[in-house]
This record gives structure tokens, sequence and C-alpha cells, in this order.
């Protein structure tokens, strides 16, 4: 397997009448589809073509920013009326799980059905498929979003936890969260960062003091991004550091900024460091919302007394992969195994078959 580069209508009137299929449950509460419209472009002095995005929906809310603090309030306050707790990296991680399920394109806001049809047990099950899916792909980023999934493995969780994850699910599915993150496209999956957002609100003012946490507002970090990079010769095989990173918000910026310019953000490298395991597993999540590619490396730690931070992620991430490739290869190994057991048994069972035949004859 790859290993990660880590810088080393109407019928016709002869068709049969078709009844019309069930209402769907739960559909009234789905905000509808945005309509298909061009998406705005900013164009670059360099740049002389203008592209549209006329195949691609946009959020139901025009300012993607606006939308993202609607859904992060709404979460926030479902989990609190709901007496979830004070662990917000349980809701925080069920959104960064409805965001990160694979089914992509205009219709995908439809899959908010069917989470909302999901009892608690069915629940968990997809937060777990979810978070496997994505680990044997990225287990280097998965590993470091771990404080937003362990959770859903815990042996005894408190008897509120189910019903504050359920309320927590209809508030996001319901405010459009799938809107937001289940375009084919990693630039309008990029138009906003919902998990700094969430985090931000859901967190107490004295810890955000406790963890000197300042939150660059998205629009002021746009003009910062493309400030700094209309300025620079971007060439593939550079590498970006955020040594106080968040979850990747000027990150996010960024590949905004390049995508304007037809610069393929996989072509260069993406390190960020956090002191909040919480802002780094969010900035892991984003990674992959956001496309940033293959080069990424979240660390975990204080820039500040930490010297060697970078590579310790480097190593763990390299830990992460080689123990994917380990598990690959036994379960490769065991599904040949079980092949040939199967094998066997079955000319065994024949062999059986014609002894017993040949001795009725």
């Amino acid at each position: 397997m790859n290993q990660l580069d880590l810088f080393s209508d109407t019928a016709a009137p002869d068709t049969p009448h078709t009844p019309a299929p069930a209402p769907r449950r739960y559909r009234i509460d789905v905000p509808p589809s945005p309509s298909p419209a061009a998406a705005p472009t900013r164009p670059h002095p360099t740049q002389g073509k203008i592209t549209s995005a006329l195949r691609h929906y946009r959020p139901a809310q025009r300012n993607p920013h606006r939308a993202a603090f609607d859904i992060a309030e709404a979460v926030s306050h479902a989990w609190h009326h709901a007496q979830g707790g004070a662990g917000i990296e349980i809701p925080v991680g069920v959104v960064a799980t409805l965001a990160l399920w694979p089914l992509r394109g205009p219709d995908a806001y439809l899959a908010a059905d069917w989470w909302l049809s999901l009892n608690d047990t069915q629940l968990l099950a997809a937060f777990r498929e979810c978070w496997a899916r994505w680990w044997i792909t990225r287990p280097d980023l998965i590993d470091r979003a771990t404080p937003l999934h362990k959770w859903v493995d815990d042996d005894a969780p408190s008897p509120k936890r189910a019903p504050a994850v359920q309320a927590v699910v209809r508030a996001a599915l319901t405010n459009g969260l799938l809107h937001l993150t289940s375009s084919n496209d990693p630039g309008l999956r990029s138009s906003a960062d919902i998990l700094g957002l969430l985090l931000a609100i859901m967190r107490s003012q004295g810890a955000h003091d406790a963890l000197a946490e300042i939150h660059t507002p998205p629009d002021i970090a746009e003009i910062m991004a493309r400030v700094t990079l209309d300025g620079m010769t971007l060439e593939p095989g550079m590498m970006f550091d955020e040594p106080a990173g968040g979850t990747g918000g000027m990150y996010r910026a960024a590949v905004q900024a390049m995508r304007d310019r037809g610069i393929d953000p996989h072509d260069f490298g993406w390190s960020l460091t956090d002191i909040d395991e919480l802002a780094a597993a969010g900035a892991a999540v984003n990674a992959i919302i956001w496309d940033l590619g293959p080069h990424v490396l979240i660390a975990c730690g204080d820039t500040l007394h930490e010297y060697d931070l970078y590579t310790k992620a480097a190593h763990e991430a390299r830990e992460s992969l080689e123990r994917r490739d380990r598990l690959h290869a036994q379960a490769t190994l065991l599904a040949t195994l079980q092949r040939a057991e199967a094998l066997v048994t079955q000319a065994s069972d024949q062999e059986e078959r014609q002894q017993a035949s040949r001795k009725g004859s």
C-alpha cells in the first residue's frame, strides 16, 4: 500500500402508472437541496480565464461562514439542552463523523433521512464504520483525530449520552450540515470550518483563556492568505508550517486562494501544530474534508517548550501507516487461508458424495 511522504417529471401517455414512493419520514425537517448556482469567482490578476461551477451546488445559506455558525450554535444548544455533559469531544466527534461520511454529490444531503432513521445501536455502528473506513485510507490523520472518535467504543456510557447524540445528529442535519460537507468539489467543502466554530462556541471562556485560544475570523483569514500568497511564487514541493494552527482555519483560507489560481494543494506540504488535542484532532479531520492532499503532518504540543514536535509527529504517522499495513497483510493472509480452507472442505465434501454414490451403485 502507498506510504505517506512525510517530507522526507411528466410521463409519456403510454407509460404505465407507477405508484408514488412513500414519503420520507424525516424529509420535512431536512433543508431542501440548494438550487444550482454559479460559484462566485475572485479572479487573480494573473488569471485570464474565469471558470464557473454551474454543475455544483452551494450551501442553502449564501454565506457559508454564517451557515456554519448557525449549525454550530444549533449543535451546541441541542447537546446542552439534552444534558449531554461536559465532554464536548462527543458532539464535535458526531459532527466530524457526519462530515466525513463518504457519500458525495448534489443529492448526498438525502442521506440525512437515513441517519435520522437509525436507532442508538445502529448509529454507533455507522460511526465506527465511518472512522474505520477512513483509518484504512489515512491512518496517520485518523489516529491524530482519536479524541473525536474513541468515545464510540465506551463500554459504559452515561444514560444521557445516547439521546444527546441523537439530538446533535438531528440538529446538525436539519440545519444543513451536509450541504457544507458533501460536495464532490473540495473547494466547496473547504468554504467553512464547521469544527473550528463548534469548538469555539462550545468551550467556556475559562477554557479559551487556559489554552490562549484566539480564533481568527474566517474573512480576516482569507484576506491574510490572499495578501500573503498573491506575492509568492508557489512551486510544487514547498511546505507550509503553522505552529499554532487550531483546526486549520488559515490553511482553509490558503487552499481557497490556491484553487482560485488553479493550484493544486496536493503538490505542497502542510504541517500544523496546536497545544489542544481537540483542535489538532479537528485539523486532522479538516485535512480530509478540505482535501489538503497526502503531505499533511499534524502535531499536538506546546511549540514554545517542545522543539521536536514534528519529529515526534512524523514518527507517530509512520507508525500508524506501518500498523495499517501490518493489519492489512494479516487480513489478506487470513482471507487467503479461509478461501483455501473452503476449497479443501468443498473438495472433501465432493469426494464423500462420490464415494457414497459408488457404494450405492
